[in-house]
């Protein structure tokens, strides 16, 4: 991040990781992204890799969060 170059631009947007349009956990659809929130599945913030990221609305990050739910790597299905 030399004088500035890359602030305030998230990782895994300079990684070429895109916000959707719809949650990868619930199915949640909509046309504000604003709703929407990256997750790393490792919970690993420098890890960028696409299939590291997913798409989940802000309440499956909240639940995802308070419960301490984490995703099995490579499928969509919470590990309880």
């Amino acid at each position: 991040m030399k004088n500035g170059q890359h602030y305030g631009i998230p990782r895994w947007y300079r990684a070429g990781y895109r916000i959707k349009k719809q949650c990868d956990k619930c199915g949640f659809k909509s046309p504000h992204k604003e709703v929407f929130r990256v997750f790393h599945i490792d919970e690993n913030l420098d890890n960028c890799r696409h299939s590291n990221l997913k798409t989940v609305c802000a309440n499956c990050r909240s639940v995802l969060a308070k419960e301490n739910i984490r995703w099995k790597q490579g499928d969509l299905i919470a590990d309880y």
